[in-house]
């Protein structure tokens, strides 16, 4: 079954696909295509949650995979795809955890300078603060893992709902 969110998800995954392709002149170029990768991703999973709600008669958008198993539960409805989703979540080592989490880093916002580093002359927006927070546990090759895991989870999952 086609949802207004199938385009959404095979488009935000072939712009990811795109987005890693290319090569960056410099570090920060690099920086900017994983970022711009990763948000890719994290709209792709997003669409695919609501493409999911949709299937499920949710009849509602959802924020999180949380409101999607609350709304389920307090249905007295079980869903295998859910399920699922909520597994790879929990688990911390799973890549929809990982991806996650990569993605929860990004939004946050460079701490503050200390009193103490303003007093030494520190540069107010130093460079490094311009990359992921964890800059070494992501890169192009992570992130084409995540890809393929969440193209892999799409299709499959969709085959399932199909069935149904």
């Amino acid at each position: 079954m086609t949802t207004l969110y199938t385009g959404l998800v095979v488009s935000a995954l072939r712009k990811c696909q795109l987005l890693l392709q290319r090569t960056g002149e410099s570090d920060l170029q690099s920086r900017a295509l994983e970022e711009a990768a990763l948000f890719q991703l994290w709209k792709a999973y997003r669409a695919f949650l609501a493409e999911l709600a949709i299937q499920l008669q949710l009849g509602f958008e959802p924020e999180s995979l949380q409101v999607i198993l609350d709304s389920l539960e307090s249905q007295g409805v079980v869903s295998s795809e859910a399920r699922e989703l909520s597994l790879l979540s929990a688990d911390p080592d799973s890549w929809l955890s990982k991806l996650l989490q990569a993605w929860k880093q990004l939004q946050q916002l460079a701490p503050a300078p200390t009193r103490e580093s303003v007093r030494k002359g520190a540069n107010l927006i130093p460079l490094h603060s311009i990359a992921f927070p964890a800059s070494n546990a992501i890169s192009a090759e992570i992130l084409l893992e995540w890809h393929s895991a969440l193209s892999e989870l799409v299709r499959r999952q969709r085959a399932s709902l199909e069935e149904c």
